[in-house]
């Protein structure tokens, strides 16, 4: 039966790849890592089979099938991503080149990054018992997911929830995408870096301000917990954008949970629920934050909540 076979879940990021064998109960058997290397498509498309097949060699039970999780736009249907900015992907079929490495006995299943961590907390971690939760990754970007009325919100073109470029500051900051003003722009690691170019000039006695390029997003948290000025500056704004995000779905969606993850936040998990909290709180109808709950993200690793997919793939 499905319930006792197992999955493999691989999560694509930009400079590493994951895997991880996990049963039903997302607990992981075995794990595999190795560089991204995006530029080179085919040989990234080898390694992840080689990947799966040497976690399919370790399992003590079927294998049911494999969920991939990658950045950028995701067709789930096709299984090719569109367009991811990190790695540099153009309309690669990401779930077919896997599957044919794979001998095509194994089915693959492909999700937006976020979205299948999303479909991984609503499975193993701090969704479950929820219908309507919104997830937030806040890494290297800004991602977004949200499961309405116990389903995935994908979109017409599986472009939903791409909050990291909800414009809230018009005019401001030049993102990434092409767009000025975006959130991603000041609540991620690109954004506290762009901080620290737009603002060192204000705080010159500021040890960021002298770093440049080997300047990362962990010197601006280790300098924010010292109380540096800038790093002070820069946090705080993000989490007032944060909080701008965390309202305007709360007055779209209203769901009952917010749930952050992302490496950023994870590091810094209780100043984001508690100053985003405030600025939330202030800024919506008070029918709209009551009940709503803002934790931390509690899915070991993106590879087990890839590994979501196969499951949830089962149950729709």
């Amino acid at each position: 039966m499905i319930g006792d076979h197992l999955a493999v879940g691989v999560d694509i990021g930009g400079t590493k790849i994951a895997l991880a064998l996990v049963d039903r109960s997302g607990a992981v058997l075995a794990e595999q890592q190795f560089p991204t290397r995006p530029e080179d498509v085919p040989a990234a498309l080898d390694r992840i089979a080689r990947g799966v097949e040497a976690l399919r060699a370790q399992a003590p039970a079927p294998v049911a099938g494999v969920g991939i999780g990658c950045p950028g736009h995701v067709d789930p249907e096709t299984g090719i991503v569109h367009y991811a900015v990190n790695l540099g992907w153009v309309d690669v079929p990401l779930g077919e080149g896997v599957r044919q490495r794979l001998g095509g006995d194994l089915p693959v299943w492909v999700q937006k990054d976020t979205n299948a961590a999303a479909l991984g907390e609503l499975t193993f971690g701090a969704a479950r018992g929820c219908r309507d939760v919104v997830y937030l990754a806040i890494g290297t970007g800004l991602g977004g997911a949200a499961i309405v009325n116990g389903r995935l919100a994908s979109g017409l073109n599986a472009y939903a929830m791409e909050v990291g470029h909800l414009v809230l500051i018009p005019n401001g900051r030049l993102c990434n995408c092409g767009l000025r003003g975006c959130a991603e722009i000041y609540v991620s690691g690109v954004g506290l870096l762009a901080g620290v170019r737009e603002h060192a000039a204000d705080h010159p006695d500021s040890p960021l301000a002298q770093q440049g390029d080997t300047l990362s997003t962990h010197d601006i948290l280790a300098a924010w917990e010292r109380g540096d000025p800038l790093a002070g500056a820069l946090m705080e704004q993000a989490a007032v954008t944060l909080g701008t995000v965390i309202s305007t779905c709360a007055s779209l969606l209203n769901p009952e949970r917010f749930i952050l993850g992302g490496g950023l936040g994870h590091a810094a998990a209780r100043f984001w629920i508690e100053r985003g909290g405030e600025v939330f709180r202030a800024q919506v109808l008070p029918a709209a934050r009551e009940g709503v709950t803002i934790v931390e993200s509690t899915v070991p690793s993106s590879a087990v909540g890839a590994s979501a997919l196969v499951w949830h793939a089962q149950s729709v």
